[in-house]
C-alpha cells in the first residue's frame, strides 16, 4: 500500500498481515480525494476507524493542516505510529485511542472542529447511522465542512438527518463513498 499524491507520494506504509482490519483500497482513496479536491489544504481532518492510518497519512501528504487519528485497536495503533515515523512525520497528527463514540464526545466535550470527517467502521459492525447521528448531535463538525462514508456498495447511509444532507454517493466495486454536508 503506497502514498498516492503529495509530499510523501510514493511512500509504502506497512499493513496488516491478517484480515482483522481492511486498509482503504487505493483506488478508493485516489477517488476520495479526487473528490475532497484543494479542500484538503491547511483542513482538519478526521480518521475515525484509522485502522493503519492511510486515509489519514494521505491526508498529511496533500497538505492537511492536522490530522486526529481514531482508534480503539492497540496494534493498528503501533502500527500507525510506525507509518508516521516511516514518513518522519512528528507534530502534525494526534492519536487518539478510544471507542468512536467516545471519541465524538471527547472531541466535542475539548470545542475541536474539523474540516473533513472521515468514516471507515468495521463492516461487521453495521454502525454507519450510529455515528453519523453522533457526529450530527455534536458540534465537532465545521459548518463548511465534509463528512466522508466508506462502506459495503450494499448499504446505504440514510438521508433523515435533521442537520446533513447528503451531496454525493459514488459506488467503488464493493465499496461505496457518501458525502455529507450540513444542511
Amino acid at each position: 500500500m503506497r502514498i498516492i499524491a503529495g509530499i510523501y507520494k510514493g511512500f509504502k506504509l506497512q499493513t496488516f498481515t491478517n484480515n482483522n482490519i481492511r486498509p482503504t483500497p487505493g483506488k478508493v482513496r485516489e477517488a476520495l480525494f479526487s473528490i475532497i479536491g484543494a479542500g484538503i489544504m491547511e483542513a482538519e481532518f478526521l480518521d475515525l476507524f484509522a485502522g493503519t492510518g492511510a486515509v489519514g497519512i494521505e491526508a498529511i501528504s496533500r497538505g492537511a493542516k492536522e490530522v486526529t487519528f481514531v482508534e480503539i485497536d492497540k496494534k493498528a495503533i503501533e502500527l500507525i505510529k510506525k507509518n508516521l515515523k516511516k514518513i518522519r512525520q512528528n507534530g502534525v497528527f494526534d492519536i487518539v485511542k478510544i471507542d468512536c463514540l467516545k471519541a465524538i464526545e471527547l472531541l466535542n466535550l475539548n470545542q475541536k472542529k474539523f474540516d473533513i470527517i472521515f468514516l471507515d467502521p468495521p463492516y461487521h459492525q453495521k454502525c454507519i447511522s450510529t455515528v453519523m447521528q453522533r457526529i450530527e448531535k455534536s458540534n465537532i463538525l465545521r459548518e463548511t465542512g465534509l463528512i466522508v462514508a466508506q462502506h459495503p456498495a450494499h448499504i446505504d447511509v440514510k438521508e433523515d438527518y435533521k442537520k446533513l444532507s447528503v451531496v454525493k454517493k459514488k459506488k467503488y466495486g464493493s465499496n461505496k463513498i457518501t458525502i455529507l454536508k450540513k444542511s
